[in-house]
């Protein structure tokens, strides 16, 4: 991954923590964002609202359904900011 990649995936690391409450380094990559980082329907909505604000990308309803990780997340929105 570049270091722009890198950048990227830890502030996206430090959004999500922020939004759900969690100090970052509790935060991993690899968690299930939903059994393991409890992110329910409404968090979810903010975290999504707060990656539309700062980066702009556009999320699907299709793409969101197969997002589990935060490492899910992060590769859809590193892929869309790697088509503009």
């Amino acid at each position: 991954m570049s270091d722009e990649g890198r950048g990227t995936k830890d502030e996206i690391r430090r959004l999500v923590a922020k939004i759900i409450k969690l100090p970052e380094e509790k935060v991993s990559y690899e968690a299930n964002l939903f059994t393991e980082l409890n992110v329910d329907s409404l968090l979810g909505v903010e975290i999504f609202a707060a990656l539309d604000k700062k980066y702009g990308v556009n999320i699907s309803e299709d793409q969101l359904r197969r997002i589990t990780t935060l490492n899910d997340l992060i590769d859809l929105v590193v892929g869309q900011l790697a088509k503009k």
